[in-house]
């Protein structure tokens, strides 16, 4: 809500709730290491996700300002579940693909770029559910705060 009455138009607040949500898991994945982890302003999984803290900002900005039974609703509402059902897949997938990894790595021996390239397979940055759910709930606070009000 923009003073004066004026309501953001929902893009704006759902780009604003993806970029908080990055700064926030930034913050939260530096305290731990007392320096800035600047990587994680580019990661979508970790806590908290920015899939399901943008899906669910839209989707809670669209109800509020056109009604639970709208098309808009129903569009916003299937983004979030296929958004949500993806991230979690991807999450397995990229456990077992971790799993087959390590059983190869285990067999054989490799050095250099190859030895780096298989860590960057290894590196466990996937979607957890207690990800997606912090994301949620962060994007519908964010919604609730900065997307409805009196206008």
């Amino acid at each position: 809500m923009i003073p004066g009455g004026i309501q953001s138009p929902i893009w704006a607040i759902v780009l604003g709730c993806g970029l908080f949500c990055q700064v926030f898991k930034t913050l939260l994945y530096s305290i731990p290491k007392r320096r800035i982890q600047l990587f994680m302003l580019f990661q979508s999984s970790g806590l908290p996700s920015l899939a399901s803290c943008v899906a669910t900002c839209l989707l809670t900005l669209v109800i509020g300002r056109c009604g639970w039974s709208s098309p808009e609703a129903g569009f916003a509402l299937a983004f979030a579940v296929i958004g949500f059902h993806d991230a979690l897949k991807l999450g397995g997938a990229a456990v077992e693909q971790q799993r087959a990894l390590f059983l190869v790595l285990d067999r054989i021996e490799i050095s250099g770029s190859m030895a780096r390239r298989a860590m960057d397979y290894l590196d466990p940055r996937h979607h957890h559910p207690a990800h997606l759910v912090a994301g949620a709930v962060l994007g519908g606070l964010f919604g609730l705060a900065f997307g409805l009000g009196p206008g």
